[in-house]
């Protein structure tokens, strides 16, 4: 599907999102333009907004540092 086919499918689907979807939307919207990883912190989540920030950007920093393993050795162990 290309962008204008993507853009009219929109069109027609924003009238029907809720609030949840359009605050998603809107912070991958908004980081893709800072060039930013986002990542959308779920509603009723365990952990506050900081814990989850931090243990996200533990993730990012343990992956640049090649400390993870792939999904296929994952479902091995």
């Amino acid at each position: 599907m290309g962008a204008r086919e993507l853009r009219e499918k929109w069109e027609k689907s924003i009238k029907t999102v809720d609030d949840r979807f359009l605050q998603m939307v809107d912070a991958l919207y908004e980081g893709y333009f800072k060039n930013e990883i986002v990542a959308f912190y779920p509603d009723g989540s365990p952990m506050s907004r900081e814990d989850y920030k931090k243990a996200l950007d533990i993730a990012e920093s343990q992956i640049e540092d090649g400390d993870f393993i792939s999904v296929d050795d994952f479902q091995r162990e």
